[in-house]
């Protein structure tokens, strides 16, 4: 009996769960390709609503979908562990003790933080990027209230209370706005009207501007909403050292806090190979117009950790630009297995949405923004639209929902 193709896809978020969904579209019920997926975790991320988790506005087992609960169909082999070597001559995978072969590889390991080698900026920040990430961002916020309220010397308490989030691209600007939220609208029930007063939120922006990757207007409509909800906003500010109880910038400000959330940026994870792959001086694999390595035409790479330009300027990190690979992967390992041609990636944006708050948000479809409780309302449906299991999407409206009407949950987890 002739062996089925192995179609093995290394990471589960985004890209890679789009593309398991996409082959399995066409592969449904053929015995003669199997569909393999290897991940660190047993889960798919909604990594787009982790702000929400830190905030207390998302309960976290909410934005978590059980790989073989909701993808069980999809589904022939299921490898949990971190994808350590792969030997192109061989054909295989290095998964902890297995060795996993394919016929047709995707990668999409994502990204991890980047701390940009800054003194103290990885030991002393919070990163948010897993879900564990967001509990301990949560809980330590709420530490902070607690210990602050017992405070007496109100510069310690300021402090204490002076919350900093580096790095102004989209993650940062719903963070910081969300933040307030939590503070102006929950912990004021729960908390004197002094320490309340004590608490600030600075966002330290390197470039110009926030949110480079949307539109002047968006980008003006941003800043204006995080500054008229009290917002310390710092442009053209580099972290230059970060400590236990201080962050120090570019111009020699020292600025005193015990929370630094670090947004600044993201670098690809690592993928070993046993020979030579061209990749960006950043660590992304370069790959070709139809998404593959130059001299291994049967591996793809997708998402974070691949290099694809357009017209000559690379594509943005972005679950979108993701997702869109996942569909042209998917039919190009199709289409060679078919014996034809596969095709090549076009990214066609289909617009940005950003939260801002609650009722507040901004979204740009080509050259036109828009703003407002509409905008506020598209972006909370097509967030609900992309989580993959029906009972998710109701209890995250159902969170939604309860956070209209009442303070927001400060359990510590």
């Amino acid at each position: 009996m002739t062996k089925p193709l192995k179609i093995v896809i290394i990471g589960n978020g985004f890209g890679g769960i789009y593309t398991l969904k996409n082959l399995h579209k066409f592969f449904h019920n053929n015995k003669k390709v199997e569909l393999v997926l290897v991940g660190e975790k047993n889960y798919f991320l909604f990594t787009p609503l982790l702000h929400e988790v830190a905030t207390g506005g998302i309960n976290p087992a909410n934005i978590i979908e059980p790989i073989r609960k909701v993808l069980g169909c999809c589904l022939d082999k299921f490898y949990l562990g971190k994808a350590e070597t792969i030997n192109t001559k061989n054909r295989t995978v290095k998964v902890e003790n297995d060795f996993v072969s394919y016929d047709y590889l995707v990668l999409a390991g994502g990204a991890k933080t980047n701390f940009y080698n800054i003194p103290g900026a990885e030991q002393y920040s919070f990163p948010l990027k897993s879900i564990d990430d967001a509990i301990k961002i949560k809980n330590h916020c709420i530490t902070q209230m607690e210990s602050a309220s017992h405070m007496e010397d109100r510069e310690k308490r300021k402090e204490m209370l002076r919350f900093v989030v580096v790095g102004g691209g989209p993650t940062g600007v719903e963070l910081v706005a969300e933040l307030e939220e939590l503070v102006k609208e929950t912990f004021s029930h729960y908390y004197s009207k002094e320490v309340i007063e004590d608490v600030s939120i600075v966002l330290v922006q390197r470039g110009e501007e926030l949110v480079p990757q949307f539109g002047p207007k968006a980008r003006a409509k941003s800043l204006e909403t995080l500054k008229k909800k009290g917002i310390e906003v710092l442009l053209n500010t580099a972290v230059k050292e970060v400590g236990a109880s201080y962050v120090i910038v570019n111009d020699g400000q020292k600025i005193l806090t015990e929370t630094v959330v670090w947004v600044a940026g993201i670098k690809p994870a690592e993928m070993k190979f046993d020979e030579p792959v061209s990749m960006s001086p950043d660590g992304r694999l370069v790959v070709n117009e139809c998404l593959q390595l130059e001299n291994q035409k049967e591996i793809f790479a997708i998402g974070d950790i691949a290099l694809f330009k357009q017209e000559n300027v690379p594509l943005p990190a972005l679950a979108q630009v993701a997702e869109k690979e996942s569909a042209t992967v998917a039919k190009n390992i199709k289409l060679l297995i078919e014996n034809k041609k596969p095709k090549k990636f076009v990214y066609k944006n289909s617009g940005n949405l950003m939260s801002l708050g609650q009722w507040k948000a901004v979204g740009q479809i080509a050259n036109f923004t828009f703003t407002g409780h509409i905008t506020w309302f598209i972006w909370r449906t097509v967030y609900l639209s992309k989580l993959i299991s029906f009972r998710k999407k109701v209890r995250v409206a159902v969170d939604w929902t309860m956070n209209l009407v009442s303070p927001r949950d400060i359990s510590q987890l």
